[in-house]
């Protein structure tokens, strides 16, 4: 993860808008809670498949460790990112497919299409603000979370 920064900072450093998008999806697949929560700003907002959203590192933090625990394991088709005129905000969508395991073994297979608008920090490095793992893809489901 050459994008990422390791050196204890309490932050990582993400050096583009698509590397949150990958790194996020290493922390999720590696079980690294933390290095998930760390991709968003503190009052950042994240979609729930419902359609119902979190704000805050402490509701991300709850919804990332369920996602966590049926240990997906993602494939990402494609990432594109579109940039403000004075490149401080960016929009990134990613589609991308999953495999977990459910509490009672079964195999579980899902689709993300997302949308999601990063904001540049002053350190020149790039968090979530509005994060939708199903952005993309939202009016046509009409599944609940």
């Amino acid at each position: 993860m050459s994008n990422l920064s390791t050196n204890h900072s309490p932050s990582p450093v993400v050096a583009t808008p698509e590397a949150c998008d990958r790194i996020l999806l290493a922390a999720l697949e590696s079980g690294d809670l933390e290095a998930t929560v760390l991709l968003y700003e503190p009052t950042a907002t994240l979609f729930k498949k419902s359609g119902s959203t979190v704000t805050g590192h402490e509701q991300i933090r709850v919804a990332n460790a369920a996602l966590i625990a049926i240990k997906p394991k993602f494939t990402i088709e494609f990432i594109k990112t579109t940039l403000s005129g004075d490149q401080t905000i960016a929009t990134t969508r990613m589609k991308a497919s999953l495999v977990g395991t459910a509490e009672d073994g079964r195999e579980i297979h899902g689709n993300i299409h997302t949308l999601e608008v990063l904001r540049k920090q002053d350190d020149g490095s790039w968090r979530y603000i509005i994060d939708d793992p199903y952005g993309s893809m939202r009016e046509t489901m009409h599944e609940k979370e």
